[in-house]
């Protein structure tokens, strides 16, 4: 049997072998490796890219690096991401669901939301609670509105705060 990935832990090897997904997983490699033709700009063919190799292996540094890119994609009229995300159903908040969605960016509200942004040092500042509850430092974010062309997940969430790694926020 071929292993993704062999883990030496103590005296221990962990075999890492694709399963349940692993047919699903390759219908997925094999549409990105189509959509990879149609990015717009770099960004979005080296996030597809670090998309097909984090399908294909189950390394989450790749769907971390493909992140990276989607963040530094500032500005796309089609926003898009895909991949297992959100914690919504796992009270623990420890294993992600798969979810992919295709929108079109909002410019008009975008605009409307920007300008909150662009005001958040001073509005954080009269919230009704205390400084402990807020991050040492506010990151602004890239505030875009979404018309949702498809959704794929066990829930619409309202809204959407990606990417959920901390280190890449």
């Amino acid at each position: 049997m071929d292993y993704l990935k062999v883990h030496d832990f103590k005296d221990k090897k962990i075999n890492v072998t694709a399963q349940d997904f692993s047919e699903f997983m390759k219908d997925v490699v094999a549409s990105m490796e189509q959509a990879v033709k149609y990015a717009a700009n770099e960004h979005q063919q080296k996030m597809v890219t670090d998309y097909i190799e984090h399908f294909r292996y189950g390394d989450v540094e790749k769907h971390k690096d493909s992140q990276r890119h989607w963040i530094k994609d500032v500005g796309p009229i089609v926003e898009t991401n895909i991949g297992f995300i959100e914690t919504y159903l796992d009270p623990s908040g420890a294993r992600a669901e798969f979810e992919g969605f295709v929108s079109i960016v909002d410019k008009e509200v975008s605009a409307k939301f920007n300008e909150l942004v662009v005001q958040a040092d001073d509005l954080i500042k009269k919230l009704p609670w205390g400084s402990v509850y807020e991050k040492e430092k506010f990151l602004k974010p890239d505030f875009t509105s979404l018309d949702i062309i498809a959704f794929a997940c066990s829930g619409t969430p309202i809204g959407i705060n990606i990417p959920n790694y901390d280190d890449i926020r």
